[in-house]
């Protein structure tokens, strides 16, 4: 999404999970999506560093608040990364995957969902249309696909949290341009080898 909302144009390869391409371990031996190869010739595989290329690429207003003295992102966004990256994901994979993670059961895992994650969305959300208020920003398009992915595990006892703001918030980003173009499914991409 923050590719095709800086305008960025790339040559996208849909892959199989299940039977990857060598040209992409060769690019990132780790084997994870998304792996993007720049003109340059560096290789970037973390999200989160895709979308501040793109913005600092074609800077596009309202989108990133950067800290100047560090060159990152502001602690502000910096904090609702963290919160992301180092709470959610875990809380996400325990959600999606309960076998996986036995010690956990799916209600303790969505009550710690809803007081660590959820509700500071929540809060935010209700006097903003927007995580950081007036304006979507990288905040909003980072965590996104987390929380949709949260909600469509099981979507009726997400809507049983009735979280409104939340909700609609979820509701403008699946009705906007951008996570329609970016949701586009391609063929898998042949390997000639």
């Amino acid at each position: 999404m923050a590719l095709i909302d800086a305008g960025i144009q790339i040559e996208l390869r849909e892959i199989s999970l299940r039977n990857k391409p060598s040209s992409m371990i060769s690019l990132s031996p780790k084997g994870t999506v998304p792996v993007l190869l720049l003109p340059d010739g560096r290789v970037l595989e973390q999200s989160l560093d895709i979308m501040l290329w793109a913005y600092q690429i074609n800077p596009v207003p309202h989108r990133v608040m950067w800290n100047k003295a560090s060159s990152s992102v502001d602690e502000t966004m910096a904090s609702w990364f963290k919160l992301n990256d180092d709470v959610f994901k875990k809380l996400l994979d325990a959600y999606k995957y309960p076998e996986r993670y036995p010690a956990n059961s799916p209600q303790e895992t969505l009550k710690q969902a809803l007081d660590q994650y959820f509700g500071p969305i929540e809060k935010t959300l209700i006097d903003s249309p927007y995580i950081l208020g007036d304006e979507l920003s990288m905040v909003d398009i980072a965590l996104f696909p987390f929380v949709r992915q949260f909600m469509r595990t099981n979507e009726e006892k997400f809507m049983e949290l009735n979280l409104q703001s939340t909700n609609r918030w979820i509701e403008c980003f699946q009705n906007s341009e951008i996570f329609n173009l970016a949701m586009v499914k391609y063929p898998i991409w042949q390997e000639i080898s």
